[in-house]
């Protein structure tokens, strides 16, 4: 009884820093279609920034938001420059988004170093439930990514800005014909899933050591969770997809190392998109 327990609380933890970490490439890639190869430079750049501002004395709370508006800088500054003049055209954003990638990767190595650093966690140590040792930090982390989702449906179905990105989804000729600024919704989406991207590393850095690779972690498996879940599908797809992702991966490795478990999630990834492409919820 006390491994299920344990099993499920390590699952649901995993599951939503997962889906912390894919938020922000679902924003972008699900609602103005831009696979952002870029989307883990952000991750690292949100995680080097909160190690910059930490380092410098600013209490961590306040360093994780300004982490995330500076990487959110950067990605309106990227869309600004040059993004904006390739919607609609996939391939050209996939290979420019990889560019930036590169070239951010480069940037941090000589800003930052290659060595590691490490952000001090503001929850240290573990509580105990049930008979578990439950570490806090992670837990606060998945706790507020619950509510960071919840507040993000919120605004995604019951305000007049939702219901705009909603049209858009459905039928941007027909949302530009009824008055919504296309060009203005396309880059406060793109800025809002680099915000996202950067908050994401900003709270991931406490549980990691922090190297100019750190968001190459996560970058694969968000694109699972994105892909598994359904394009577009940014609130029950993103959990879903994390939840499998995430939650699967724990379960294998019960019976084998961390490596084959993740082989083995990623080939039954590939497996469901064979058979349902559109994802486990349908796209729209």
């Amino acid at each position: 009884m006390n491994l299920a327990l344990s099993i499920a609380v390590d699952a649901t933890l995993i599951t939503l820093v997962l889906a912390l970490a894919a938020f922000g490439l679902a924003i972008i890639y699900g609602l103005v279609g831009v696979i952002n190869m870029g989307h883990g430079a952000m991750l690292t750049l949100g995680a080097y920034f909160a190690w910059a501002t930490t380092t410098a004395g600013i209490p961590f709370g306040l360093a994780v938001l300004l982490s995330a508006l500076g990487v959110c800088v950067v990605g309106l500054l990227f869309e600004h420059l040059v993004i904006r003049f390739f919607y609609d055209r996939p391939f050209e954003t996939l290979l420019l988004t990889w560019a930036f990638f590169l070239i951010a990767t480069e940037v941090i190595k000589i800003v930052f170093g290659t060595d590691f650093r490490n952000v001090e966690s503001p929850l240290p140590g573990a509580y105990e439930l049930a008979g578990l040792k439950i570490p806090a930090y992670r837990s606060a982390v998945a706790g507020f990514t619950l509510l960071l989702i919840g507040a993000s449906a919120f605004v995604f179905f019951r305000t007049s800005i939702g219901i705009k990105i909603r049209a858009l989804i459905q039928n941007r000729e027909v949302a530009s014909l009824l008055g919504l600024n296309i060009a203005l919704t396309y880059k406060l989406v793109f800025g809002f899933g680099a915000f996202m991207a950067g908050l994401a590393g900003a709270l991931i850095a406490p549980m990691l050591s922090i190297d100019p690779y750190i968001g190459n972690v996560f970058l694969v498996r968000s694109f699972f969770v994105v892909i598994v879940g359904g394009v577009g599908q940014l609130l029950s797809g993103t959990l879903l997809g994390s939840f499998f992702i995430g939650g699967s991966e724990t379960l294998f490795a019960l019976f084998t190392n961390q490596v084959v478990a993740q082989a083995a999630v990623f080939f039954i990834a590939i497996m469901i998109l064979r058979f349902r492409p559109q994802g486990l919820i349908k796209g729209r």
